[in-house]
């Protein structure tokens, strides 16, 4: 999509359960019309994405319980925050951004950079090229476990939260042999997956829609959840972090970061390898060299 597309985004909630039912469906467009982009929701709430103003009258008639609540008029440059003009070259890895007109299968015309793998990520309606601070570090901490020096760099990840796909198919373009992606929004699992395909990737990459914790148990060596507090802590719930050899986690403020490390230095035996920690946002690289669960105190004795 080029930067000046005009978009209208339409904000609405859902306050009955036969609304809810509604956002679920995978086939929207075709009750909204051809002006639709996307959509995406969280919780109770939907934003669709339209290139010109729709006609949501016979939607919310039709659909008891479904409320507009705001309509925004943007450019897509501004719905991107103006991120997505700069390339990102981390170690041997550079992530290139496309804009305008659709995806290409496979990239023409778009010269790889000398002596670094390329991975072109057009964003789509999801947001982000990858420059956020917390991806930004994740890339870095996953640029240190596929190092070529480690003897035995992980073969499988799992991408919690995967959103355009940057970090499932960062691992994969450094070398990796599978990938599983899961996110909460339709919107990022067909962009994650058109970019699979855009990268020549798709043979080894999967993207789900789902909640997090409902593809916990998918066994990969490293885990990656770049998610706000609420997630982990249901993932934690859930040993979601036991048995992998590497945990790459963010999306926690600082105060919160502090609060679930102690929590989860409760429940598994790790060791940190790197953080990285602003005013804002805290990341960090684990490493769990027994793969188990830290054992239960035995029974007292007296």
């Amino acid at each position: 999509m080029r930067p000046d597309t005009p978009l209208t985004i339409y904000e609405l909630r859902a306050t009955s359960g036969e609304a809810r039912t509604l956002l679920e469906r995978s086939d929207l467009g075709a009750l909204v019309g051809p002006q639709l982009e996307g959509f995406h929701w969280e919780a109770d709430f939907a934003f669709l994405f339209c290139t010109a103003g729709a006609e949501l009258g016979p939607l919310l008639e039709a659909v008891p319980g479904l409320e507009l609540r705001m309509e925004h008029h943007l450019r897509y440059d501004e719905w991107q925050d103006g991120a997505g003009a700069r390339p990102i070259v981390m170690g041997p890895l550079a992530v290139l951004p496309l804009e305008g007109g659709g995806i290409p299968d496979p990239p023409a015309g778009i010269p790889p950079p000398g002596g670094l793998a390329p991975l072109y990520i057009d964003p789509g309606l999801a947001f982000g090229y990858g420059g956020h601070p917390t991806t930004r570090a994740c890339l870095g901490f996953l640029l240190r476990i596929m190092d070529p020096r480690n003897p035995s760099p992980p073969r499988s990840f799992l991408d919690l939260g995967s959103g355009t796909g940057v970090l499932a198919l960062a691992a994969l373009r450094l070398g990796a042999a599978a990938a599983l992606g899961v996110d909460y929004s339709h919107l990022a699992v067909r962009c994650a997956a058109a970019n699979a395909r855009l990268n020549g990737l798709a043979d080894r990459a999967s993207f789900e829609y789902g909640l997090a914790g409902e593809r916990a148990s998918w066994p990969a060596e490293v885990l990656m959840a770049n998610v706000p507090l609420a997630v982990h802590l249901d993932l934690l719930g859930r040993d979601a972090y036991s048995g992998r050899r590497y945990l790459i986690l963010s999306g926690l403020l600082p105060r919160e970061a502090d609060e679930f490390k102690a929590l989860l230095g409760r429940a598994l035996e790790y060791r940190e390898l790197d953080n990285h920690r602003d005013d804002r946002w805290s990341s960090w690289l684990l490493e769990t060299p027994s793969q188990g669960k830290r054992p239960s105190p035995g029974p007292a004795c007296g």
